[in-house]
């Protein structure tokens, strides 16, 4: 570790003499980086994920080090991904080389795991800092975790967070596409990994019932959704001043101080055919007719250069293009969310619905497809009011903090927009509730003090063992 800058010699000598517990996140697939960049491939929501829940055992007294697969140049920078990169004492980044130095997508892990698991054990033995538990992500970061568990002297308790399923995934999609994706593969590694888990943490109810249902799990409830930070994410005013007016406008072509005037609707997710962004553009086209101070944000990735080039001939060929930003860094979503009139979500394969879920922290209504488990376990509430509309057949469901549509139902999204957009009074209500609903249950330390205490680990018990042992 000569080689490394001062600053973080100083950092690795830290973590290393730090008596806490150390967790072991195996997540193997996408770009893991501090500074999450959505629109690089298999990278969206597992890696804000995996990003805030170590935040999230660090404040509850943690020590973390991220796996993720690396020996490759980055695809943006070209710089070479590898080494231990830090975040500060507490938690850090290990990309692991497994000799082949490309990318490889999450479908195809299953050929890395032999040179990850050699790569992973001379890591940890080299350096010899104990681990107390491993905590993995998606089929691969379980079967790696696995793996290694089964290479050791000792085992280590193992908790797996799959975000998705592969027999869920086998009921999306159509026959056609399973054999390019190994769903079937998949479905088999993850039946066998079960047996030498000790939790399975499903991200949402649909997760919870297909383990039951499809892999047989009998094994402890765990409840480990995607939650929010609320001092990054909670209603605020946001001045006239703020950059985000000049970001709108700059998007736009509208000037700021009509952005201002506008009811904005806001969708953010990577830029990939199952988000549906299609069906949202036409929808708000057919509102922005109707309530011609709309404008909608709509975050569209040029790296997807195929679909990003048919996402904005669609605006174009819709009229709307003076009407719509497509950009949306980072920094800007806190106050975007909260300049926010609607959040709307056409999303058709969505494993919980994160960016929903910061919008509703932010006291926004949301519009989602009937695939989105947030927004339809959730938001939507008990009290549900079917609406029907004239020329449709497919009424919308109208809850407590959302309205739920049919999928790829354009004209349903239409509606109920332009409900919430036209109706100041119901659309602080709901946003109101979508908060309540949302805010303190989601919240990161609420859920990891639940999820801690199921499986039994304390983050205090290495500080005890270390007094002892000075003692």
């Amino acid at each position: 570790m000569s080689d490394m800058p001062i600053f973080a010699l100083q950092e690795h000598t830290a973590f290393l003499a730090s008596p806490r517990k150390h967790v072991l996140m195996l997540t193997n697939h996408g770009i893991q980086e501090w500074k999450v960049n959505p629109g690089l491939p298999d990278t969206g929501g597992q890696v804000v994920f995996v990003n805030n829940l170590s935040d999230a055992l660090v404040k509850a007294g943690f020590k973390v080090t991220i796996e993720n697969r690396g020996g490759y140049p980055h695809p943006l920078t070209g710089e070479r991904r590898e080494g231990i990169h830090y975040k500060d004492t507490h938690q850090r980044m290990v990309y692991l080389e497994d000799g082949l130095d490309e990318f490889v997508r999450k479908e195809d892990m299953h050929e890395q795991m032999p040179g990850l698991l050699v790569a992973l054990r001379r890591f940890i033995d080299d350096e010899g800092t104990p681990v107390d538990l491993i905590v993995s992500h998606y089929w691969d970061g379980a079967q790696l975790g696995v793996l290694y568990n089964r290479s050791r002297q000792g085992r280590v308790k193992h908790v797996w967070v799959p975000h998705s399923l592969g027999a869920i995934k086998k009921h999306n999609l159509p026959p056609a596409r399973w054999v390019d994706l190994r769903i079937d593969e998949r479905i088999a590694v993850e039946r066998n990994l079960i047996a030498d888990l000790d939790g399975v943490g499903a991200t949402s109810s649909r997760i919870r019932q297909s383990l039951k249902e499809d892999y047989r799990y009998i094994g402890p409830p765990l409840f480990l959704p995607p939650s929010i930070d609320p001092q990054r994410y909670h209603p605020r005013q946001v001045p006239d001043t703020d950059e985000v007016w000049d970001f709108l406008s700059r998007w736009s072509g509208l000037p700021p101080e009509a952005v201002r005037e506008c009811k904005i609707v806001t969708e953010i997710s990577r830029t990939v055919a199952t988000k549906r962004k299609d069906v949202l553009i036409e929808a708000f086209a057919v509102v922005q007719e109707r309530v011609p101070n709309s404008l909608l944000v709509v975050s569209v990735d040029d790296t997807k250069a195929e679909l990003a080039g048919e996402l904005r001939a669609l605006i174009r060929a819709r009229g709307v293009q003076n009407y719509v930003a497509t950009y949306v860094p980072d920094e800007v979503l806190p106050a975007l969310y909260a300049v926010s009139d609607v959040y709307c979500t056409a999303s058709v394969m969505e494993g919980f619905g994160m960016s929903a879920q910061e919008a509703a922290a932010s006291g926004v209504p949301v519009v989602a497809s009937h695939l989105v488990p947030f927004v339809s376990e959730y938001l939507l509430g008990e009290d549900v009011e079917v609406c029907e509309f004239e020329g449709s057949d497919q009424p919308v469901r109208r809850g407590r903090g959302a309205v739920v549509v049919q999928a790829d139902h354009v004209d349903g999204f239409a509606f109920a927009l332009e409900m919430l957009l036209t109706d100041d009074e119901l659309r602080k209500e709901m946003g109101a509730n979508a908060y309540h609903i949302t805010i303190p249950y989601f919240t990161w330390p609420s859920m990891v003090a639940t999820f801690l205490d199921q499986i039994g680990v304390r983050p205090e018990d290495a500080a005890e063992r270390a007094y002892a042992s000075a003692a």
